[in-house]
């Protein structure tokens, strides 16, 4: 083969894409996920997180990222070669979460290794306070009688 010959059939090659350059693949990146993108109107505070966490779900289920924050596309799911991609994905999903909060909220997860753990950090900070709330409307109803 002549010089030029090699140099084409070289170009023509076709390279075999990975599977989370599919759209619908969970780690997908499509160009607009961004870190500073907003996800949600209101940022959670100390009294919205019920709203919040609704609508960061659904948020995240539309950008096919729910997975990092159920865990079912936990790290250990993913092989060798889609590690680094994982990583990507849960440290933009990390991000997305940090920017969908108050200062003070997202100051007090951002030690959190995964978006994962920072879901469970704040469901368990603030089922919390739902419990002392419960607990106040019923003495409220129970003083009602």
């Amino acid at each position: 083969m002549a010089n030029g010959d090699e140099e084409k059939a070289v170009k023509g090659t076709s390279r075999t894409p990975e599977p989370w350059e599919n759209p619908n693949h969970v780690l997908y990146l499509h160009h607009s996920d961004q870190p500073a993108a907003v996800l949600v109107a209101q940022p959670l505070m100390e009294d919205n997180y019920a709203e919040w966490s609704q609508s960061i779900s659904m948020a995240l289920t539309i950008k096919n990222k729910i997975g990092f924050i159920t865990e079912s596309v936990g790290k250990a799911m993913v092989n060798e070669a889609e590690k680094l991609q994982w990583e990507r994905c849960d440290t933009l999903v990390k991000t997305w979460l940090i920017a969908s909060m108050s200062k003070g909220i997202s100051g007090s997860v951002k030690h959190c290794k995964t978006a994962r753990k920072i879901w469970l950090e704040l469901q368990e900070r603030f089922s919390q306070a739902t419990t002392v709330q419960l607990f106040n409307i019923e003495n409220a109803i129970h003083g009602c009688e």
